[in-house]
Parts: C-alpha cells; sequence; structure tokens
C-alpha cells in the first residue's frame, strides 16, 4: 500500500561496546554498581560472560536503544529533516552466536522515486543519498 520503501536499514548489536548495558548486567547478575569507565575498561571475555548469562536484559536493552533510535529518526529536526518518516517496519532476528539484528523499511514523505528510465530520478536520488 505504501509502495517501495525510501531505505532498507540493517542494525548489529555491539553489546560489548554498550557500557551502559554492562554496568547494568554486572548491577542486575554480580549485584555490584559499577562506573560506565569501569565498564569500559572492562575485559572482552568478561563482557562476553555477562552477555551470554543474561540474554533477556539484552534485548531489552536492544529495544530500549530501537526506541530512541526511532524517536531521532522521527523528529523534523533528525537526520531526515524534510523528509517526514511516514512509516517502519522493524524486524529483529537472532544470529547462530544469539545475537540480535536488525532489518528496517522506512517510508519517508516526498523522497524522490528511482526510475530507471528517467535520468533526472537517478540525479535526484544520487542527490537524495548525498544529502
Amino acid at each position: 500500500q505504501l509502495g517501495c520503501p525510501t531505505l532498507f536499514l540493517t542494525l548489529s548489536t555491539a553489546e560489548t561496546q554498550w557500557s551502559e548495558l554492562i554496568v547494568m548486567l554486572t548491577e542486575v547478575l554480580e549485584n555490584k554498581v559499577i562506573t560506565l569507565e569501569e565498564a569500559e575498561n572492562t575485559d572482552y571475555e568478561k563482557k562476553c560472560e555477562l552477555i551470554r548469562i543474561d540474554p533477556v536484559t539484552c534485548v531489552r536493552y536492544l529495544k530500549h536503544r530501537l526506541k530512541c533510535l526511532s524517536e531521532i529518526l522521527s523528529v523534523p529536526c533528525g537526520p531526515f529533516q524534510e523528509y517526514e518518516l511516514v512509516d517502519k517496519y522493524v524486524r529483529i532476528e537472532f544470529q547462530a552466536r544469539g545475537s540480535p539484528h536488525v532489518h528496517a523499511l522506512l517510508w519517508l514523505k516526498n523522497a524522490p522515486k528511482y526510475d530507471k528510465n528517467d535520468p533526472e530520478s537517478i540525479t535526484r536520488c544520487v542527490e537524495f543519498i548525498d544529502k
């Protein structure tokens, strides 16, 4: 009903790089409060262990980050500016190692439409992408 989407996004999680998540996991799993700096300096193996032990908290945190991203993409001063986000479709999939990744289709109002037979449409699309 909406036609072809304007954009297709694939987002991968980076749980070991999300210091806020490491702080939460340490508090939940070890009953220990650490700072963001301590979380950043936690060794990689320890981060992986925390993530592996509590996948539910990790997925809930991803959902929170996706909600924040959706809000940023929807505001008029966001990255799309004059191209209002009309609709989106989001699918979360889990890789073999259990880590989620996200596929999303976005429809933007007044975004140029690609037509391989129209050189002007190709130029408009390239300008849109570059912008």
